[in-house]
């Protein structure tokens, strides 16, 4: 299977099951991809990378919550990459007017130039794309913005992991 495949598949299952009503308290979410940050880069990579994904949301009222999200974004490379993955929530603190959310995240993200030395590294791979995971810290307002930052642990010999900021805006119910 190929990463266009699973990506398509993953945006299949998500339609299926909230077309179905499956799922109580769906939240669907724009947002905009915006930086990355290497950590002890050896190497001089782009740091801004705007893109766009869509996100849907399972129990959205529940302090544990989970979901998918497909998008895309100018990567640290200055090439495209898009990508599909899942992703989970917990409320770790509640605010008056926020939450804060600790969570985790695995997807597919399209990257050809890093696919023999992710092999190498003995990270999976999937035609053009990597399999990512890693941690993630959610701000989520009341007006329905949230700000996430993402880190994605990676030990190779041009950095040693990377931060990612993401922010989105709810739409739609609950």
């Amino acid at each position: 299977m190929n990463y266009r495949s699973a990506i398509f598949v993953l945006m299949a299952v998500t339609i299926i099951n909230c077309g179905t009503g499956a799922y109580a308290e769906t939240q669907w979410r724009l947002g905009a991809n915006i930086s990355s940050y290497h950590i002890a880069a050896t190497e001089k990579f782009n740091e801004i990378n705007p893109g766009a994904f869509v996100s849907v949301s399972f129990n959205a009222e529940k302090r544990f919550q989970y979901g998918l999200q497909i998008g895309g974004f100018l990567n640290s490379y200055r090439e495209r990459t898009l990508y599909g993955l899942g992703f989970v929530n917990y409320r770790i603190k509640q605010y008056d007017d926020a939450e804060l959310f600790l969570g985790g995240f695995l997807g597919l993200f399209e990257y050809p130039n890093l696919i023999s030395q992710a092999r190498n590294a003995g990270i999976p791979v999937v035609g053009n794309a990597v399999f990512a995971a890693g941690p993630s810290l959610t701000y989520r307002m009341r007006n329905g913005v949230d700000f996430t930052l993402g880190y994605i642990p990676f030990y190779g010999r041009e950095t040693s992991g990377i931060l990612t900021v993401q922010t989105s805006i709810a739409f739609g119910a609950p």
